[in-house]
């Protein structure tokens, strides 16, 4: 139906949302200061988890693809270096992977129920997703997290492994939307890429000058 894709769409942003928000704020990070591009990449996880779940029948892969996209999104828009990024995308993830288990329990009690309905489970993302959202506010308001001198772990060379791990995954995934003719996420994830791309580039020029 119609309104499946919406209804998905609308759930998964409210969880990627309190997902991104807690990952920043453990590491004393703001989600404002760059709130439209990260909400415009949060957007094409969640188009491109629609279609690896339902039109691919691919989901084991788009933890991958999230964590992915979270590290580039850090690395290209937030400027942390590579390594961070990998680092507080996993931790982030973990943090997000434990509360989520908690609540499904609370709710549901077992997973089997959980994935019962899509009801349980667009449930069980909102009530998450707001539940981090807030978690990560009380969390910066308070100076509550980590702080780190992010710059001790940038690598040599690191715009150029940037550039690169950006166009290397978008490569892998044009191959597999095309060869599956999903056209649509092609056109979405191809201009995430590029948003991604141009934030590298410029974060590069920046560092030059």
């Amino acid at each position: 139906m119609f309104w499946e894709p919406l209804e998905f769409l609308l759930y998964s942003m409210i969880e990627g949302i309190g997902l991104f928000i807690l990952m920043l704020s453990v590491y004393r990070l703001k989600f404002i200061d760059h709130l439209w591009p990260t909400l415009f990449i949060i957007l094409i996880m969640c188009i491109q988890s629609f279609v690896m779940r339902y039109e691919l029948e691919l989901a084991f892969i788009v933890p991958i693809i999230n964590l992915t996209l979270f590290a580039l999104l850090l690395a290209t828009v937030w400027r942390v270096p590579i390594v961070w990024s990998v680092i507080i995308s996993i931790t982030g993830y973990l943090a997000f992977g434990l509360i989520q288990t908690l609540i499904m329990v609370s709710i549901f009690g077992t997973v089997e129920v959980a994935k019962s309905t899509d009801i349980n489970g667009y449930i069980l993302q909102m009530v998450t997703g707001i539940s981090t959202t807030i978690l990560g506010y009380l969390l910066y308001k308070f100076g509550i997290g980590f702080t780190f001198d992010f710059e001790r772990l940038r690598l040599k060379r690191e715009h150029f492994i940037l550039i690169s791990s950006i166009a290397l995954f978008f490569i892998f995934f044009m191959i597999v939307m095309y060869k599956n003719e999903v056209w649509l996420n092609l056109f979405f994830t191809t201009f995430g890429m590029a948003l991604l791309l141009y934030y590298a580039i410029r974060k590069e020029r920046g560092s030059d000058d």
